[in-house]
Parts: structure tokens; C-alpha cells; sequence
């Protein structure tokens, strides 16, 4: 569920707490040229990889769960093929950069930690992270785009991608043969299969909620910040295409006559569980709610918008980072290489079922034979990272109360929209 909520709950309360810990935390003198490359960071290759420095020990913290046993397992591995010691701890990954803002400095914090991607912003802020300047342009291809920018900052890589998670449409088969190619093939079935009395709904997702909804507006070409989600000064929440898209989002309340104080993500999943709607929206963990459903449900790329286009979903990236204090980055940096390799992200999808962001784990038959597990894959090709600097922090709350005006209200979706958008600038300027 992490990155299902993680909008909701780091986006504003785990920012301004780190933005006054980073500042407690700069009264210690970070490394030199924090955040570029040192003279004790440069890359000693040794047969492809890097050398570690003699005596380096490492400590990694993670998530309690399969995450944590998968970076155990890998602990192991790496001791045995290049001597070094290393420590896995428990830290949940939303966490660990505000933990690491204080730790760091003090000289306490893990030399690899896991993070969500939207929180790289303030962790680069607040000088906690090394580049990655392990990856050339080579290892960068192998990559998902959207994998690469969700752990940049700026146009600069941080990160070692480990998952990539997006949603797409869930399914049910005894009521849909075979999933909707396009939303307007949805507005067809609805015609014949909705009964509001009986609560019954061809299709439903969280409207109000600008996570699923930006798919909408996204796909006509709508955008949050520009520059690849990093200029809070261009705010593409309210151009045209936006509008465009949002106006199609209206257009579907005619499929489902409901506030969206009544499609919350409880009650859609409650729906979907009992039968009743046959498609919704959702991400891979709803897929461990529905393993008593006396139905069989597929999963399905999002279906094309009336423009012909995909809807363009948001995704979290999950990776690894280097502690800009560490005392042995180059072993830091090669453990964090090591552990999203290509055979050690097959590994980590096997303990886990989180997606690899790899592009040459595409074809591969763990993934090609779990048809969920390539849908989700599929869509995330035409996903974007949520922004991951500060600002973005000040956009969850006016955007969704634009959504729930123009739905629940009918309010034109430009005023709606340009309403946002004002609050937006203003929130921005007003926490600057």
C-alpha cells in the first residue's frame, strides 16, 4: 500500500518536518562538493564494477517485509563475492530521509537506504545523497525512462531503481469478457449493465483523488510541473489540454451518478470484492484483497481516451540511495549497483512481486507468464513519476478539490482548474 498512499501521507506534513531537520541538520559541515562526484568517489573499475575500499562495512536500511528479506539475501551474496560486510536494518523506506537528516550528520545513518522517489527532493535539500555516477548511458537504457527520471533531481541521477508501481484496470471476467480497449467501450458496456438502485456500476476509480484522476488529464496533455515534473514555475495543471481532459472526466459521471465523497477507495474496492462494478482502477496491491473474490478478475493497461491516446498514470519509483556521509562510498555505490542488477531484480520480484523497472526484464518469462504482473508493466511505459520536489507538497489538496467540484457540482472545469492553479502558486510562494 506504500505508494498507493504515499501522496497523501509524505506529501505535506513529512516535508515540512524535514525542511526544519535539514535545517537543524546543515549546522554540521556536510561532505565536500556535496552532492557531485569527489576525489574519493571516483570509480576504481575491477572487472566491470567497483573496488571497495579495505576495511568498508556497510549498513542498508529498508522496510520491514520482503523488501527487507530480499536485501538480507543479498547481504549475503555480496559478503561472499567481495568480502564486505553488510548490515540490514529495518527502517521503513517513508522514513528514512527524514531519520537520515539527523543520522547522517552524527554519523549514524545507514551508507544505503531505500526511499520512495518523491522524497529525493528534499533529501538532495538537505545534502543527503551522492550521485549516481556508477550508471553510464549504457546502464541508464536499461531502465524505464520514468524509472530514470523518478530518481533524478534536476536532470541529475540519485538513485538505483528497485520497483516501479503504477495502476491500471482491474476486470471482472464473468461480466466482461475481455477488457475494455478504449474508455468509450466502457460508456457501451455501462449502458446496458448500470443499476445505481443496486449499486451496480460498469466502472469505477477515486475521482476526486488527482493520483488516478491526472491519468485523465495527463493523457490529453495536462501536466503538473513542467521540465519533466522539476519547474514549479510552469504549472500545466489548467492549460488547455488539461481542460480538455478534465471535461472528459465529467463527461463520465453519466457512468457513475455518485459524489465523490461515496468513491473513496474503500468503497470501490468493497464494489469490485462483492461483484458488483466490473472494472476499476487501482494499483498491484489491491490484488491481495481479492484473493477470496468467487470470481476470476484480469489486469489490463488503462484503455485509450477518445483522442486515441494513452492515459498517461502516475508511478512511484522506488530505489536505493547513497548517505552523502558515508566512509565508503565506492562500496556503498557498487552494493547499491549489485542489489538492481539483472539477476538480482528477478530475484527481488520473485520475494517481493514488485515490478522491475528493467527494460530487458520485459521479455522475460518470470514476467511474460504473470499476465497481471505485464499489464502493470505495460501501463507503467506510459507513466510519469509524481514530482518529487517540495512544491509538489502544496499541489494534492487544491487539485483535488477541483476534481470534486467539477464532478460533484458541474463546475466548469476551467474555473475549477484555474482555481487550483492559483492556490497552488500561492501555497508555493507562501512556504518559499
Amino acid at each position: 500500500m506504500l505508494f498507493k498512499r504515499l501522496h497523501l501521507f509524505t506529501s505535506v506534513a513529512v516535508i515540512s518536518s524535514l525542511a526544519l531537520l535539514a535545517a537543524c541538520g546543515s549546522k554540521a559541515s556536510p561532505p565536500a562538493d556535496q552532492g557531485q562526484s569527489r576525489p574519493a568517489d571516483e570509480t576504481v573499475k575491477r572487472e566491470g564494477g567497483l573496488k571497495p575500499e579495505a576495511g568498508a562495512q556497510l549498513l542498508v536500511w529498508e522496510s520491514k517485509g520482503p523488501e527487507l528479506d530480499y536485501l538480507k539475501a543479498i547481504a549475503e551474496q555480496f559478503e561472499k563475492e567481495y568480502g564486505v560486510k553488510v548490515k540490514v536494518e529495518p527502517v521503513p523506506a517513508i522514513d528514512s530521509v527524514k531519520k537520515l537528516t539527523t543520522d547522517g550528520p552524527a554519523g549514524l545513518g545507514a551508507d544505503v537506504f531505500a526511499a520512495p522517489h518523491d522524497q529525493l527532493g528534499n533529501a538532495v535539500l538537505a545534502g543527503l545523497v551522492l550521485q549516481n555516477d556508477v550508471f553510464d548511458e549504457a546502464a541508464r537504457g536499461e531502465y524505464m525512462e520514468s524509472a530514470i527520471d523518478g530518481v533524478s533531481n534536476k536532470g541529475t541521477l540519485y538513485g538505483f531503481p528497485t520497483a516501479i508501481d503504477t495502476y491500471a484496470l482491474y476486470y471482472n471476467k464473468s461480466l466482461m469478457a475481455a477488457p475494455p480497449k478504449t474508455y468509450e467501450d466502457i460508456v457501451k458496456f455501462a449502458a446496458g449493465y448500470n443499476d445505481p438502485k443496486n449499486k451496480k456500476y460498469a466502472f469505477m476509480w477515486n475521482v476526486g483523488q488527482l493520483y488516478q484522476s491526472y491519468s485523465f488529464l495527463a493523457g490529453y496533455g495536462g501536466y503538473v510541473f513542467g521540465s519533466k515534473g522539476t519547474d514549479a514555475g510552469d504549472i500545466g495543471l489548467n492549460n488547455e489540454k488539461a481542460v480538455e481532459g478534465a471535461s472528459y472526466i465529467q463527461s463520465l459521471k453519466q457512468i457513475l451518478p455518485l459524489n465523490t465523497n461515496d468513491i473513496n477507495d474503500n468503497i470501490i474496492t468493497g464494489f469490485f470484492q462483492e461483484g458488483k462494478t466490473a472494472a476499476v482502477i487501482n494499483g498491484p496491491w489491491l490484488q491481495s484483497s481479492l484473493t477470496q473474490v468467487n470470481f476470476q478478475y484480469g489486469v489490463a493497461p488503462l484503455p485509450l481516451l477518445p483522442n486515441g491516446q494513452h492515459p498517461i498514470s502516475f508511478s512511484g519509483i522506488r530505489g536505493l540511495y547513497v548517505n552523502s556521509y558515508t566512509k565508503y562510498p565506492a562500496a556503498a555505490k557498487l552494493f547499491a549497483s549489485y542489489a538492481t542488477n539483472k539477476p538480482n531484480l528477478t530475484k527481488r520480484f520473485e520475494m517481493t512481486k514488485q515490478l522491475p523497472p528493467r527494460k530487458d526484464m520485459m521479455e522475460d518469462p518470470i514476467l511474460t507468464q504473470d499476465a497481471n504482473a505485464s499489464a502493470f508493466l505495460e501501463q507503467a511505459k506510459y507513466s510519469t513519476p509524481m514530482p518529487s520536489i517540495p512544491e509538489m507538497g502544496n499541489v494534492w489538496v487544491p487539485a483535488g478539490a477541483a476534481l470534486s467540484s467539477l464532478w460533484n457540482s458541474n463546475q466548469d472545469p476551467r474555473i475549477a482548474l484555474n482555481n487550483a492553479v492559483e492556490q497552488i502558486k500561492t501555497a508555493i510562494k507562501t512556504t518559499k
